[in-house]
């Protein structure tokens, strides 16, 4: 089973209606709440956890820059806010693609990225 890490921008409902897969909400977590983007990455790393987010603007240039020096970033699944506008219905619709990706085994893997 993959785990998940779901950036800060995202609610921790998602976790909460995915008990079936293993997934750690960084909002959910007072002690999570304020990590960089840095450190949201190594923690995803540290962890062996796919990040979730909707930060393409600064994860893409973070993991380029782990690929530089030889480091290899986790697997990381981008929202598109166009797929997934942010709207009271975009938790369901992201539980429902994560789900979707769980049933077909459909991750990235380490050093890659896929939209949501």
């Amino acid at each position: 089973m993959k785990r998940l890490l779901l950036d800060e921008m995202l609610p921790s409902k998602i976790r909460d209606q995915l008990p079936e897969l293993d997934v750690l909400a960084v909002s959910g977590d007072p002690a999570l709440r304020g990590m960089s983007d840095a450190e949201v990455l190594e923690l995803a790393a540290a962890q062996g956890r796919i990040l979730v987010t909707g930060n393409i603007r600064d994860f893409v240039p973070l993991s380029t820059r782990w690929l530089a020096t030889g480091r290899i970033p986790v697997g990381m699944l981008f929202i598109s806010s166009k797929s997934f506008p942010q709207d009271r219905a975009r938790t369901g619709r992201v539980v429902d693609a994560l789900r979707a990706r769980a049933a077909d085994g459909n991750w990235p893997p380490d050093g890659q990225y896929a939209f949501l």
